[in-house]
């Protein structure tokens, strides 16, 4: 382990960051198809609601994956760096005394 933001991390960051900001998106973009004018009143308010609700929640879930981030910072820091011990006696591989 090079650091604590190791590959894996980072590719699941990376997805949890894109997941955070694309799916409220996809889901407003849903969502306000069913508000056209003349069908709903006011429509183009109900649409604003949605796309400030759509802003509220992103910036939620990447609140979520920041403090995920620093919780994995933590606990790195907390197990430090790793040390090598000196092998036991009769370890699988080792002449015996």
């Amino acid at each position: 382990m090079n650091g604590w933001f190791t590959r894996s991390l980072q590719k699941r960051a990376a997805l949890a960051v894109a997941a955070s900001l694309a799916l409220p998106w996809l889901a407003g973009e849903f969502a306000k198809g069913f508000y056209q004018p003349g069908l709903a009143d006011d429509a183009v308010r109900r649409q604003m609601l949605i796309d400030f609700i759509v802003i509220g929640a992103s910036l939620f879930a990447l609140t979520m994956v920041a403090t995920w981030l620093i919780g994995c910072w933590i606990t790195a820091v907390m197990k430090g760096p790793r040390r090598d011990a000196d092998a036991f006696p009769g370890a699988p591989g080792e002449p015996p005394p």
